[in-house]
């Protein structure tokens, strides 16, 4: 079930209520006509009304979506907007969700929908603007873990065509599989990088102990621990980065396997959590992580007992 925000101006709230959340919920279809199907998408909106606190509403239920919708109505540009529809907009690209906008009748888009793009450095809206169906696909495909792969054209070809390009793809399935083995290195490397320079921070931190008079050495040691705190955290923030790509690389790999004769992945995948072997799966990612964590914690001891000396030292 995804969750689902809806950012609207107040007359658009009968439009939202009476189409846009029974659309998305599978209750009635594009033209209002009552339907029965199953539902992936779980719409949250606000409730009408001045006296509302909504600003405290919109931020759990903006927080809690994994979807927000921009829908822009007649008075979507109307400039009072900027602090109600837009500090919604912005709370949204804060939490990081994903925007799509719907333009219920080709209206202009909003300023605050406007942002400077990172990579073209360009003025351009925060979002695509989508139809309404092509939103509930997208929701549908996610929920159902669906993504598109393969392009327009070999979509549209004939078996034969498609088998025509067979080796195409195997080339293409070994070159991304290789890259997610490459992927696992590149983390192995960057592990062994933070696991040397902890270890040499560690014996440094005992070395200065014995050379360095109190207090310098206190404050040293208090220095280099709480860097080591810093790298740790960034460390592990590294290898959610590095789980979270492999994850997406193995998604794709799996969704192209679909079109060769062993689903080798997907197959590996099923064994390793198949409940008959009375086996626990734990990822690398997590795995991984653990040792960070246990740096941490030693940096937290040494700052903890270099606090305790000092209050012995001066207050005993």
């Amino acid at each position: 079930m995804v969750d689902i925000f809806v950012v609207h101006s107040g007359k658009d709230y009968d439009y939202v209520k009476g189409f846009v959340e029974p659309f998305l919920k599978n209750e009635i279809d594009v033209n209002g006509k009552e339907i029965k199907g199953s539902s992936n998408a779980n719409v949250l909106t606000l409730e009408s009304g001045e006296e509302s606190n909504w600003k405290k509403d919109a931020l759990k239920k903006i927080k809690c979506a994994q979807v927000v919708i921009i829908l822009i109505g007649a008075d979507a540009n109307d400039p009072k907007k900027d602090d109600t529809m837009g500090w919604e907009v912005e709370k949204a690209i804060k939490f990081n969700k994903q925007l799509f906008i719907l333009n219920k009748d080709n209206y202009d888009i909003p300023k605050y929908l406007y942002g400077i793009n990172r990579f073209t450095l360009q003025k351009e809206p925060v979002a695509k603007t989508y139809k309404i169906d092509e939103i509930k696909q997208r929701i549908d495909d996610f929920a159902n873990g669906i993504y598109k792969v393969f392009s327009d054209k070999y979509e549209a070809m004939s078996l034969e065509e498609k088998n025509q390009h067979k080796n195409e793809l195997l080339d293409q399935y070994k070159m991304f599989q290789k890259s997610s083995e490459d992927l696992v290195s590149r983390r192995q490397s960057v592990s062994s990088f933070y696991i040397t320079v902890n270890s040499a921070l560690i014996a440094i931190v005992g070395i200065l102990i014995g050379l360095v008079s109190f207090p310098s050495n206190i404050i040293i040691i208090l220095f280099m621990s709480l860097t080591g705190i810093i790298l740790d955290v960034s460390w592990i923030r590294i290898l959610e980065a590095y789980g979270t790509l492999n994850s997406a690389k193995m998604k794709v790999i799996k969704l192209l396997e679909k079109q060769l004769p062993a689903i080798l992945y997907e197959a590996e995948w099923q064994v390793m959590c198949d409940k008959l072997n009375n086996k626990k799966y734990v990822s690398f990612t997590n795995s991984e992580k653990r040792i960070p964590i246990i740096f941490s914690c030693v940096y937290g001891l040494i700052i903890i007992a270099s606090i305790v000396f000092l209050v012995i030292k001066y207050f005993a």
